[in-house]
């Protein structure tokens, strides 16, 4: 049995040091790193969690807060898969997770986080425009990555996607297959991705000279928003909807068959987010994917890099959106980036 990082050395054929990067996910070659990783399976050693963190200052251990209900974690698929690409990140690393939900308010989570010094980072997802829990993170000393943005914040560190842009491609989708009233079903008021997807619908719709008057619908990210929203545009007169995330088409999906009307033939309909459920629907969904599990997996790693150089500076990524046609817009399947 190795007992000592010395013991996992003298096995390993290289040094004390060595050995310790690999344990702490240092630089080293792959082939030592597998040297070492196999002299660890095979004599079963655990480093001692309270000597690495004497050792490195740090406690192996970083916060997630995200802004969903408890009992909802797990039910949509959205901050499922976040919170899956972030855990899998993680544990790569051998590092742990503790997790707020969004049933605190923001001082019993900044008491928590800052006070009690447990923490080597946080993780935040940043979905409203005025939030003054990741204000006061981005302005304290925790090393913070958010999921979204605040481009307007000089240290903010994030992962998002193009939004806008990604709003303005699917909109321009529906316009080049002939569209001219097009209806949109907004996220929720104050959220910084359905303002953005917002910006992108009304910017295709001005490049082309077509109205957006009476065809922007409030919804909350949710069936029943998209439901109640398509009655409306339904009244307006559109032939195309643009809903700002997936399960918001699902409600408006429902709504145009109550109608009696056919998608694609008579309404156009496209989401936002391609979730698993998006390509079952019928007809199949067109969408925007966004590679949720690769968001929160990019959280995790951007995390470490703050943590490796703390002077380096924000780190802000944007991560690649693909447009995906499916029958409830062109009848048929076909994609493109």
């Amino acid at each position: 049995m190795a007992r000592t990082l010395d013991d996992l050395a003298a096995l390993s054929g290289v040094s004390r040091a060595t050995v310790s990067r690999v344990i702490n996910g240092g630089p080293v070659s792959e082939e030592t790193r597998r040297r070492v990783l196999e002299v660890l399976e095979r004599t079963g050693y655990r480093p001692n969690r309270a000597a690495r963190t004497l050792a490195s200052g740090r406690s192996g251990v970083v916060g997630v807060v995200m802004h969903i209900d408890p009992q909802h974690l797990f039910r949509d698929p959205y901050f499922a898969g976040l919170l899956t690409g972030m855990s899998n990140a993680l544990a790569e690393k051998a590092v742990g997770m503790m997790l707020w939900l969004g049933d605190r308010t923001k001082d019993e989570i900044l008491d928590q986080i800052q006070l009690r010094g447990l923490l080597d980072g946080v993780i935040v997802t940043a979905h409203w425009r005025e939030d003054p829990l990741v204000d006061s993170l981005l302005d304290s000393s925790m090393p913070t990555v958010l999921i979204g943005h605040r481009r307007s914040h000089p240290e903010a560190s994030y992962v998002d996607v193009d939004d806008v842009q990604a709003a303005d491609t699917i909109t321009t989708h529906l316009i080049e297959i002939g569209r001219r009233r097009i209806g949109h079903i907004t996220g929720i008021p104050g959220s910084v991705a359905g303002a953005d997807r917002l910006e992108g619908y009304k910017r295709a719709m001005a490049r082309a000279k077509l109205p957006t008057e009476g065809l922007v619908v409030e919804g909350e990210f949710n069936r029943a928003s998209g439901a109640a929203g398509a009655a409306q545009l339904i009244e307006a007169g559109v032939d195309a909807i643009f809903c700002a995330n997936d399960a918001t088409a699902a409600g408006a999906l429902e709504t145009i068959k109550a109608h009696g009307l056919r998608v694609p033939e008579d309404i156009a309909l496209a989401g936002y987010d391609d979730l698993d459920f998006a390509a079952q629907l019928d007809p199949p969904l067109t969408t925007i994917r966004q590679g949720v599990q690769d968001q929160g997996a990019a959280a995790a790693r951007t995390l470490f890099q703050l943590l490796e150089d703390p002077d380096g500076g924000p780190r802000r990524v944007l991560l690649p959106t693909e447009l995906v046609i499916r029958r409830s817009t062109v009848g048929g399947v076909r994609r493109f980036d």
